[in-house]
């Protein structure tokens, strides 16, 4: 066991699922979820009341009969987080919340059973680049806050598990040249972190000419945001080892990674994914919808078509690595992330990014769209703008968004995180 929960065992049981055909994996699910039902029913009010409601009966339940139930919402889980748990399960119960970048903390619980499953199942990745657990790990990640809050604590634990963490939240020129000087020192075997803070981060070391490359590093991983491809090919450009992206939450648990083939695969022994329209109904291949998951090993808290805020594209191709787990075509990002349009329409954030991207002249940016659609457009010049410049991208974002919007272009020293350490690209005050 690590860290008291029996984390291995779930590894070699996922070790060997991996290879499992889909219909197998799928009647793995189906058992699964009658159990996850069953529990739910009788130690959840809220989840009794629903599956009553709805006419699911725990005890006979098939895959066709989760989207009978409502889908679960961060509102329904502040209402009613006591009368959806159940603390009289081993091993207890333990407090945990979001990093809150998209609005206020949401508070949910962890059982044990669910950290094992999340852990083996995000061991089980790093196996497939050559990577066992305890090995050397760095971490590029979270706020002064997280840091602080457990600085005694996980800097015992730290040192016991091979883990080094840097504090993604203030990241200054000084500060990432001393990173860079600890990341050899400590000699990882992998780094993992948001993408936009470790491009930051790679970005600094090419400009400054210090590799960030140690002799024992396998594999760079990150995770928290979409990884745009700008970030991907900064991050690929100065490493030789292999770049994988995963998806998850806090709340949502370790629900897809990239293969070495590059494929996003569900972790299927633990979740079930749904992606659906805003009227909860399935979207076709490669179209964008919204994620809906049911995490299947969350017995104390059960996350039961769990609205995620976050969109992807499925796909049907199997994955030339073998694999028989489900595939994700993309992590498109989070709903808060898409631009309202003057025509009353959505455009997603990439639509404006590119436009900053274009330019030559600008290093980070930020845009954030008003209640009334208007864009300030935050930039960390990397030289002098020119005229002609500025009203291009003035231009070609009102042309995405509305030609009667007002864009406002502020350039600005740097543009600090949100409280999570993320560095969000796009965002909306609606």
């Amino acid at each position: 066991m690590i860290l008291g929960r029996p984390t291995l065992r779930y590894l070699r049981q996922l070790e060997a699922s991996q290879w499992w055909t889909a219909d197998r994996l799928g009647d793995l699910q189906r058992q699964k979820l009658g159990r996850l039902l069953i529990h739910a029913h009788r130690s959840s009010a809220f989840y009794r009341n629903r599956m009553d409601a709805a006419g699911v009966d725990p005890s006979s339940v098939c895959l066709a009969d989760l989207s009978k139930l409502p889908t679960t919402t961060k509102d329904d889980i502040r209402a009613a987080l006591d009368d959806m748990c159940d603390s009289s399960i081993p091993g207890g119960l333990r407090d945990a919340a979001t990093g809150g970048s998209t609005g206020s903390p949401l508070h949910f619980r962890l059982c044990r059973g669910r950290q094992a499953s999340d852990q083996a199942a995000r061991a089980r990745t790093r196996r497939w680049f050559g990577i066992e657990p305890g090995e050397r790990e760095l971490y590029l990640w979270g706020s002064p806050l997280e840091v602080t809050a457990q600085d005694r604590l996980k800097a015992a634990r730290d040192r016991l598990t091979n883990h080094q963490l840097l504090d993604a939240f203030d990241m200054t020129p000084a500060k990432m040249s001393r990173y860079i000087q600890q990341i050899h020192r400590c000699d990882p075997v992998h780094i993992f972190g948001y993408p936009s803070s470790l491009a930051r981060l790679f970005r600094h070391g090419r400009e400054t000419g210090q590799s960030i490359t140690t002799p024992s590093l396998r594999a760079v991983f990150v995770t928290g945001e979409v990884f745009g491809r700008d970030d991907r090919a900064l991050i690929e450009e100065c490493t030789p080892v292999p770049v994988a992206d995963g998806y998850g939450s806090r709340e949502g648990g370790f629900v897809a990674h990239q293969c070495p083939v590059g494929s996003y695969h569900v972790t299927m022994e633990s979740h079930i994914v749904e992606l659906v329209d805003a009227d909860d109904r399935p979207v076709g291949e490669g179209q964008p919808g919204d994620i809906v998951l049911t995490h299947l090993d969350a017995l104390g808290h059960p996350f039961i078509r769990y609205r995620t805020g976050d969109i992807a594209r499925g796909s049907n191709a199997p994955c030339p690595c073998g694999r028989g787990l489900a595939v994700i075509a993309g992590i498109e990002g989070r709903r808060t992330d898409m631009l309202h349009t003057a025509g009353g329409g959505l455009a997603h954030g990439l639509s404006v990014i590119y436009v900053l991207r274009e330019s030559e002249h600008v290093g980070e940016f930020q845009i954030v769209q008003r209640a009334n659609l208007d864009l300030l457009v935050r930039i960390v010049p990397r030289s002098e703008m020119p005229t002609a410049e500025r009203e291009r991208i003035v231009r070609q974002l009102r042309q995405r968004i509305g030609e009667g919007i007002a864009v406002t272009l502020e350039f600005v020293d740097r543009i600090a995180p949100d409280p999570s350490g993320k560095h969000r690209h796009v965002m909306g005050e609606r």
